[in-house]
C-alpha cells in the first residue's frame, strides 16, 4: 500500500510588519491589483485552495491568522499547519513581484513529497530560498522544536534538515519589495 501524496494548499506570507516599506507590502500594487490578490490569484492556479497568513484578520480573503508568538515567517507556516493539519503548503512571501505561476507550476513538478521541503537555492551563495518553498507535513514537529528553541529563520532550518533544493527558473524570482525604492 503506498501512501498518498499530500494535497498542496498555497499560503501569502504577508504577517511582517513591513517596517522598512513603512506601509502594507500586500496592498503593493504591482500586476494591476494588490500584491497579495496577484499571489492568491497565482497560488490558486496551482494550489488545491490558496490562503493569506496574516497577523490581524483581514476581511474578505481566506486568512489564517498567526497563532504562535514568532517573529519570522515561521509563524505563518506553522500556523498553516495548525490550521489544516496533514496538507502540503506552498507558501511565498508577498512581496516577490516575479513570482508568478509559471514559477510555482516549476516548484511543484520538481517537488520530493518524501523530503521536509522543496525549495530553490540562491546561485549566487548555495543557500536555500526560505520564502518560496513547499513545506510537506512531516516537517510540522521539526519546525515546531526549532522555533521552540529558539531559532527562527527558516533558512537556517532547510540548511540543516533533509530538503530537496533546486535551481531556480530564474534568480529574479528572490527579488523582494522590502523599501520603497525595492517597488517595481
Amino acid at each position: 500500500m503506498t501512501n498518498a501524496i499530500p494535497e498542496i494548499y498555497g499560503l501569502v506570507l504577508s504577517g511582517g510588519k513591513s517596517s522598512r516599506m513603512g506601509r502594507d507590502k500586500s496592498t503593493i500594487i504591482v500586476h494591476g491589483k494588490p500584491q497579495r490578490e496577484y499571489l492568491l490569484d497565482e497560488l490558486r492556479a496551482v494550489c488545491e485552495k490558496a490562503f493569506v497568513s496574516t497577523k490581524t484578520p483581514m476581511p474578505g480573503f481566506n486568512c489564517i491568522n498567526d497563532s504562535f508568538d514568532i517573529d519570522s515567517p515561521l509563524n505563518g507556516v506553522l500556523s498553516a499547519f495548525k490550521h489544516t493539519p496533514g496538507k502540503s503548503w506552498l507558501a511565498v512571501a508577498v512581496d516577490m513581484p516575479y513570482v508568478d505561476r509559471t514559477v510555482l507550476q516549476f516548484l511543484v513538478a520538481a517537488r520530493d513529497p518524501n523530503k521536509l521541503a522543496t525549495c530553490f537555492y540562491n546561485n549566487d551563495t548555495g543557500l536555500p530560498e526560505p520564502l518560496l518553498t513547499i513545506w510537506e507535513p512531516a516537517a510540522f514537529f521539526p519546525l515546531t522544536r526549532f522555533a521552540e528553541t529558539g531559532h527562527i529563520s527558516p533558512r537556517d532550518f532547510l540548511s540543516t534538515n533533509d530538503v530537496c533544493l533546486i535551481a531556480p527558473p530564474d534568480p529574479k524570482v528572490f527579488y523582494n519589495m522590502n523599501r520603497p525604492e525595492d517597488v517595481v
